[in-house]
């Protein structure tokens, strides 16, 4: 039997810029070994190879999602999943349903109401002590930077009016009148002191969900994913069900992670330890870990975001985790024990951060360290500069990038002032595309987000509102390769992956349509026909 499959017949994009188009590719196993014209493919015609036919289809490299929580996803998809356009009357009675189809359970947990349903003040216990009183209830918000919790489920915690915050302004508990936890939870290391206290979590569920969403993201084309990370409190079980789904095959992508984020500066030696550990374990190109993962602050839609003047509301004003001395501290620190960094950074305040670290490591002469700003949501137009200057991959979620008069409350004129893509993009930066998985809102589909990074409006609704400013869209061809190549370099897997070219892994998705050739507003619409991941078919329509 011939080693040698041959595609041809097709549109094939590379995302090589040396060569984007070629007529024929050809691969050995797991491997290219051939990128070109039709008559140079022949060479590997013997009489078993396999010549796969594209009908016309377009062919391009796999995609990778560079910015997604697979494992955490298994867990918190593992109880209520709300809808984001569903207000407070259909989320309670959606509780409501969920509590009386499940009285067996011990807790309740679920993921995704807006949380800008809410004022500054977030959601109320009450609410929920209306619905159960007797059990724990705990409900993440859209971005998972905020949760909303009943009374029973502070009491199972020990969190009373007299445990402090956190990190106060950042991390912490609203408070009612009495100072008593009001059930608003805001950022992880708040979350931390419930979910260490109550489990919510079934290994099996978790496990079965994490083979499930694996499998649909080979449905969508994706042959890689880059973990961003788990809240401490899940360390351990994130190990267990990684484990056994690497172990059983079950796992349909290249995997890249960093265990646990990092929420407090002087946990920072103790992450850098663990993911080294980690990383003798896993390091190979299916699963590595590589990077460090930092949240400098919260959400615009928990308030929690560090941006430069108070929030409208009430007019409070929020500080990063780390300043800009302390993030360059921790940048060299993670730089030297031969780690990536990524740094999740909504705000502009959080953004200097990134700048502030970058320029450290890279004056440092870490030049090869792949430095990422998370989310890139607003920032300072001198910091844009910046990110080419000190090689900063700006990581984003397309399907984001929609006009939403509902944050305008939130943010005012900020709202108006966000995914500069373009600006960052003209200045020389790196753009990587995400969905940020499980908090994607609406779907982690890729050909969703490269549609909405080019339009900056939802996918399905030509009447929909634009996102501000109008002149920030980028090109299809830059927001694939948003998610295929450039992905690829902030994981540090570009000489193996992202794509089409000799001796890179046979990582592939072919789509019924041709995405240069398509109205832009028909992107979200076309068929994924088949993904293959080193050499496999891992779908197939």
């Amino acid at each position: 039997m011939s080693r040698y499959k041959i595609y041809t017949n097709g549109s094939i994009f590379t995302a090589n810029r040396n060569c984007e188009w070629v007529e024929a590719v050809a691969t050995e196993g797991n491997k290219i070994v051939y990128t070109g014209d039709r008559k140079g493919a022949e060479a590997f015609c013997d009489a078993d190879a396999k010549v796969c036919d594209l009908q016309g289809k377009m062919m391009l490299p796999g995609f990778i999602d560079g910015h997604c929580h697979p494992v955490m996803a298994a867990h918190v998809l593992s109880g209520i999943v709300f809808d984001i356009d569903w207000d407070l009357e259909r989320c309670m009675a959606e509780i409501r349903q969920y509590v009386a189809e499940h009285p067996d359970h011990e807790t309740y947990f679920g993921l995704g109401y807006a949380e800008w349903m809410f004022d500054a003040k977030g959601p109320r216990k009450a609410l929920l002590d209306e619905i159960c009183a007797d059990k724990p209830m705990l409900f993440l918000g859209s971005g998972a930077h905020e949760a909303w919790a009943n009374s029973k489920c502070f009491e199972a915690a020990g969190i009373t009016k007299d445990t402090p915050d956190p990190v106060p302004g950042l991390h912490y508990f609203s408070r009612d009148e009495d100072g008593n936890p009001a059930g608003h939870i805001v950022e992880g290391q708040s979350q931390y002191l419930v979910m260490n206290k109550i489990n919510f979590f079934d290994e099996q569920s978790v496990l079965n969900i994490l083979v499930e969403n694996s499998r649909e993201y080979a449905a969508m084309g994706v042959t890689g994913t880059a973990d961003m990370g788990i809240y401490s409190y899940l360390e351990e079980p994130y190990y267990k069900v990684l484990d056994t789904a690497r172990e059983s095959g079950q796992y349909l992508q290249r995997f890249v992670g960093c265990t646990c984020h990092v929420e407090d500066p002087g946990m920072v030696d103790m992450r850098i330890a663990a993911i080294l550990k980690a990383r003798k374990t896993y390091n190979d190109d299916k699963f590595r870990m590589n990077f460090l993962k930092l949240i400098n602050d919260g959400t615009m839609e928990s308030r929690s975001a560090a941006i430069s003047e108070p929030y409208p509301e009430d007019g409070s004003v929020v500080k990063p985790l780390m300043d800009e001395k302390t993030a360059a501290e921790v940048g060299l620190k993670a730089a030297e024990a031969g780690l990536d960094i990524n740094m999740h950074a909504i705000g502009d305040v959080a953004a200097k951060s990134v700048v502030a670290m970058a320029k450290a490591v890279r004056e440092a002469g870490f030049n090869d360290c792949r430095i990422t700003c998370s989310h890139s949501q607003y920032m300072d137009p001198e910091d844009v500069k910046l990110f080419a200057r000190y090689n900063v991959t700006a990581n984003t979620t397309g399907v984001w990038m929609y006009g939403n008069p509902l944050m305008d409350k939130v943010l005012g004129h900020i709202n108006d002032e966000t995914f500069r893509m373009r600006s960052l993009l003209d200045a020389g930066a790196r753009m990587a595309l995400g969905s940020d998985f499980p908090v994607d809102e609406y779907g982690r589909e890729p050909l969703k987000s490269i549609e909405m990074c080019v339009t900056r409006k939802m996918y399905g609704q030509p009447e929909a509102p634009m996102l501000k400013p109008y002149e920030e869209t980028t090109t299809v061809k830059e927001a694939i390769e948003g998610y295929t190549i450039n992905n690829a370099y902030q994981m540090h897997m570009e000489a193996v992956t992202g794509s089409i070219e000799v001796g890179k892994y046979a990582d592939f998705v072919i789509l019924a349509d041709n995405l240069f050739e398509i109205p832009v507003e028909q992107i979200h619409e076309v068929t994924v026909c088949e993904t293959i991941m080193d050499g496999i078919t891992t779908y197939k329509a």
